[in-house]
């Protein structure tokens, strides 16, 4: 049977799926740089893998740059900071946000209580990078990050065996992630990523985290073994829930 096409029951149809998209709700600021270039790999990605055309045809994304005291290098901030990204939460599920994502690794280490007081699922950045590891068949992998993260265990928890950078490597890390922070970023600073990249594949890593998403705004785009971009691997996910 052919049924006559009708224009008006078309325009229905897609203005109820505009409707009906899910809101990507972000709680950023930690730092802000790494927060607003998630925001750009959002609308990046939309176009090039996921046919977005049209202004209507993207993702709604409400970013919240949210100054939050540093909890990361001083833990007696941690409570305070909690108690602020909870609020926000809240306030974020009024507007009907339909997922969330916290544009910051080591602000994992609070995910499950911000999980509890949230309508919304949050999407684990941690996760879904232990997936394309895992996906990928890498079995060594080294991870970049800051002090903080590694102390937390948030990512050895999903892999057997993570090779870490030296102690004065992970010094020099922190300093290079606080440049990114303070917009500071230097040639030098690249160098000795790479450098510390470099040290982490000779111990036998296979592929590369860039498990702090400052690293992301200046690990170059092509390294000698797979990168792992922590900012992208979140952006694919949460289009992909959508």
């Amino acid at each position: 049977m052919l049924f006559k096409h009708d224009p008006e029951r078309s325009r229905r149809i897609t203005m109820n799926k505009i409707k009906q998209k899910k809101i990507i709700g972000i709680l950023g600021g930690m730092g802000p740089q790494a927060s607003s270039r998630l925001v750009q790999i959002l609308v990046d990605l939309s176009a090039k893998e996921f046919g977005a055309k049209n202004g209507d045809e993207f993702p709604e994304i409400v970013l919240d740059s949210i100054p939050v005291p540093d909890f990361i290098a001083n833990k007696k901030n941690k409570k305070a900071a909690l108690e602020m990204l909870k609020q926000r939460v809240k306030q974020m599920d009024t507007m009907q946000v339909g997922i969330f994502a916290i544009a910051c690794n080591t602000a994992h280490v609070l995910l499950n209580q911000l999980q509890a007081v949230s309508k919304a699922p949050f999407v684990s950045m941690v996760e879904e990078v232990a997936k394309e590891v895992k996906r990928q068949g890498v079995k060594k992998v080294g991870l970049l990050a800051s002090p903080t993260t590694f102390k937390s265990g948030i990512f050895q928890k999903d892999f057997k065996s993570i090779i870490q950078p030296s102690k004065k490597e992970q010094v020099i890390l922190e300093k290079i992630i606080r440049k990114v922070i303070a917009g500071e970023i230097k040639k030098s600073d690249k160098l000795k990523l790479v450098e510390i990249a470099r040290s982490l594949k000779k111990k036998g890593a296979q592929g590369i985290i860039l498990g702090c998403t400052e690293l992301s705004l200046i690990f170059p785009k092509k390294f000698e073994i797979p990168v792992f971009d922590s900012l992208e691997i979140l952006a694919r996910a949460l289009l992909d829930r959508l």
